[in-house]
């Protein structure tokens, strides 16, 4: 009997998965381990996103089948949190889709995009899914440097010409995971180019953009005129909010790259349930002072 397929032979275990088996043995001994391979808020979300959630968990009509597409006002939402915060315009039926959190869209992307033997350009060190998520479409990786004396941003005139306009997609994420690194409008715009030129697409994952300090507000890469034509974005409630755990996110941007993705998750998952989207549009109007207060607690924590 066939337990597994080439595909799934071929790869690794899920590095985060890995270390947390890791880690749980080690605690099971008694030593006291602080994980930083993953970033997994220990704070609650605000208590107003909480009690929504519990409201509507009493609803008897919350626990059918949720819609595929997403509540239509929580779509409406994501497109109004992108205009208040990064004064970008979102049509909420074609250019949002929902998530069960921003890592699914990630590796769903990528089947929905990817043929064998295409080739996706990732940012080393990085993410893991931007890689997983080409493994699992059967893709190939060409992974490109991330380097301190750049400020942890890449060099795209470094990639070889044949390897970029061979380039399927690019995966960048600024605020960085795992180097802090940052990135402003200007390198946005000349990412942007980097895409059109090469005829790929650009998804940049910005599930850091509201854990920053000492006045820096990231951008989107949308924010660059005509990005919508050659780019997608993944967000997340995880570290915003406090919602890991939650698994709520958004892919926001190109419509004829969402739509195909949405083809690939209907097919593969029933939504997200009705409380949890309700808990999100909640989150979502959540003060700035709270993250504000959020944050501070975060800076004192890395200076004491």
């Amino acid at each position: 009997m066939k337990t597994k397929s080439d595909r799934i032979a071929n790869m690794p275990d899920y590095p985060f998965a890995r270390w947390g088996e890791k880690v749980r043995a080690a605690r099971a001994t008694g030593i006291d381990v602080i994980r930083l391979d993953i970033g997994n808020p220990d704070l609650p979300p605000p208590d107003a996103v909480i009690e929504t959630l519990c409201s509507s968990a009493r609803d008897p009509s919350s626990h059918g089948y949720p819609g595929y597409r997403g509540l239509p006002a929580l779509r409406e939402e994501i497109a109004a949190y992108y205009n208040r915060r990064f004064g970008v315009e979102l049509d909420p039926t074609t250019e949002v889709v929902p998530l069960l959190g921003s890592k699914e869209g990630i590796v769903h992307l990528a089947l929905a995009l990817l043929d064998p033997g295409d080739l996706v350009l990732v940012p080393d060190p990085g993410y893991p899914s931007y890689t997983m998520g080409a493994v699992i479409a059967g893709a190939r990786v060409h992974k490109f440097p991330l380097l301190p004396d750049r400020g942890f941003l890449p060099d795209l005139d470094a990639i070889p010409a044949e390897v970029a306009r061979e380039a399927t997609m690019i995966w960048l994420n600024y605020p960085n995971n795992p180097t802090a690194g940052t990135a402003d409008l200007e390198f946005f715009t000349a990412a942007v180019e980097f895409a059109r030129e090469n005829d790929l697409l650009l998804c940049h994952d910005v599930p850091y953009c509201e854990v920053t300090y000492d006045g820096y507000t990231p951008p989107s890469v949308l924010q660059v005129p005509g990005a919508k034509e050659v780019a997608v974005e993944f967000n997340s409630l995880s570290k915003t909010y406090n919602m890991a755990g939650w698994r709520v996110g958004m892919a926001v941007g190109n419509s004829d790259v969402l739509a195909s993705l949405f083809r690939v998750k209907s097919n593969v998952d029933s939504g997200q349930f009705l409380p949890v989207q309700e808990a999100a549009i909640r989150a979502l109007n959540t003060p700035d002072e709270w993250i504000e207060e959020r944050n501070s607690i975060y800076k004192q924590r890395m200076t004491t």
